[in-house]
């Protein structure tokens, strides 16, 4: 199990095919963002493809379908960068 990095955001040169990275909401809730791969669009702006996890402590806990947001606007939405055991 991994832990999360102490920097209030993930650099942009982390999001990499494979990190995760969360954000934790203000119930109890917690999304995981995996990234799935990474694209430039026509004006050549980084963009993110990931799935994102939900974790809760019910059975009402699901996967969600792969989405894809500009790097600068991924990272605002999941600032922390879990760091695999490897990593640490």
């Amino acid at each position: 199990m991994g832990f999360l990095s102490l920097r209030s955001r993930a650099n942009p040169d982390e999001v990499r095919p494979g990190e995760s990275f969360r954000r934790r909401q203000q119930t109890r809730l917690v999304e995981t963002a995996t990234v799935v791969g990474l694209r430039e669009d026509l004006l050549g702006i980084p963009h993110v493809q990931f799935k994102v996890a939900i974790e809760c402590s019910d059975a009402n806990c699901f996967e969600d379908h792969s989405r894809i947001l500009a790097v600068d606007a991924f990272l605002d939405l999941y600032p922390e960068h879990v760091l695999s055991e490897l990593a640490a």
